[in-house]
Order: C-alpha cells, then sequence, then structure tokens
C-alpha cells in the first residue's frame, strides 16, 4: 500500500512538474508575443506619422487644403508675392486679409474636434463667398484663414471685413449635445499696399500684429493695421 501511495505521489508530482514547466514555457512566449506585439505598436505609430507626413506634403504640392478645399499656405504665399509685385508694378491697390475664429479650441474641447472642423468649413465658406472670383482666400493654418483682395484699398478692405466678421456672428452651428447654438465670433485685420508695405512679408507681419492686439484686447472686431483698437 506504502509503495502504491509513494508511486501515485512521484505520478502527481511528475505530472505537477510537468505543468510548472508548460507555465512557464507559455508564460515565457506570452512575453516575447508582448515584446513583438509592442514593437509592432511602435512600427504602427511611426508609420501613421509618416502617412500623415507624405499627406500633408501631397495636400503642399497640390496647393489645396485637405479641410476647408481652400488654396494652402504654400500656395498663398506665392500668390500674395506675385500679386505684390503686379499692384507695385501697374500701380494698384492691393490688400490682405487676416482671420482668427475667436476661441476655436474651447469649441473643440467643449464639442469635440469634429465640430472645430464643421465651424472651420463654414468660416471658410463664408471667406469664399464674400470675396471675388480675383481675389484669393486661402487657409493660413489653425484657426487662421487670410485672403488676398485684388485692386482694393484700405477702406474697401475695411467694408468687406466688417461684411465677412458680420456674417461669422450670424453663422448657426449647434452643440451636438445640448442642441443649443455655439457663438461663433471672429477677429479680422487689415494691412494693405502701399499704406503698409510693398513688400509680402512685411505686410503679413503688420497685419498679424494688429490681429495679434485685437486678440489680446478680446478679440470680435475688425482691426487697420496702424489703428488704434
Amino acid at each position: 500500500m506504502r509503495v502504491r501511495i509513494n508511486k501515485m505521489f512521484q505520478r502527481f508530482h511528475g505530472q505537477a512538474k510537468a505543468q510548472e514547466g508548460q507555465m512557464r514555457s507559455l508564460q515565457s512566449e506570452n512575453l516575447q508575443l508582448d515584446r513583438v506585439l509592442r514593437e509592432k505598436d511602435r512600427e504602427i505609430d511611426q508609420l501613421k506619422n509618416q502617412l500623415a507626413n507624405a499627406q500633408a506634403r501631397l495636400e503642399e504640392l497640390m496647393g489645396k487644403d485637405n479641410l476647408t478645399s481652400l488654396p494652402n499656405r504654400h500656395i498663398f504665399k506665392e500668390h500674395l508675392t506675385h500679386s505684390l509685385k503686379r499692384a507695385v508694378r501697374l500701380g494698384y491697390s492691393l490688400s490682405l486679409l487676416l482671420i482668427d475664429i475667436d476661441r476655436l479650441r474651447e469649441v473643440n474641447s467643449r464639442a469635440g474636434y469634429e465640430k472645430g472642423d464643421e465651424v472651420l468649413i463654414e468660416v471658410a465658406k463664408t471667406l469664399q463667398n464674400s470675396v471675388r472670383e480675383i481675389d484669393m482666400p486661402a487657409r493660413w493654418g489653425g484657426e487662421e484663414l487670410v485672403a488676398v483682395l485684388h485692386e482694393t484699398d484700405v477702406e474697401a478692405a475695411l467694408s468687406v471685413a466688417e461684411r465677412i466678421h458680420r456674417k461669422i456672428n450670424m453663422l448657426d452651428i449647434k452643440d451636438p449635445v445640448s442642441g443649443k447654438p455655439i457663438p461663433i465670433t471672429a477677429t479680422l485685420a487689415v494691412a494693405s499696399y502701399p499704406r503698409h508695405s510693398n513688400q509680402p512679408q512685411e505686410l503679413l507681419e503688420v497685419a498679424y500684429d494688429a490681429l495679434v492686439a485685437a486678440k489680446n484686447k478680446g478679440g470680435n472686431i475688425v482691426v487697420v493695421a496702424d489703428s488704434n483698437i
């Protein structure tokens, strides 16, 4: 009897050791698989980043902003440079209009990025529908849009900017959860040739400085580059 019990114990002990060995082997395999998965995840993230960069580069080369369908910054800067040279040569006025959507990040945080994208798209449509075919509206980046207004002096550009400002304030965009309207406002700045500069970069800088000053005062206004806010 004792011999039989010892044999049973030995057999059980052997089975337990075998199972323990199998468990260790499985744990080792799981660790290896986990390391492989983490490496694959890193590779996938790298591929996603490469794809995003390639898409951004493609959009730049195509000259089109994917979200708003407006020309992008690259194309706009080329257009401004050529247009300003032509205005100087022929003695025409030319105006630059910068638009910054107020508190768009708050819309993204409160209502989601899809709703923020909707705001950008609607403001872009408002801009495009408010300028002439000879003008150049574009997506500058982030929450900023821009336009070249050909053969347009400061006073005429200011009138266009004020009209766009009113239309943006009237946009009907609702919160997806509450259904309540989301207040949409924007700050706009105007700079012109020959009043401010005959150089494209300087024209952009004076307009941008005016825009920043206006935003610091609370935004939701239209300003001319060298005016008191």
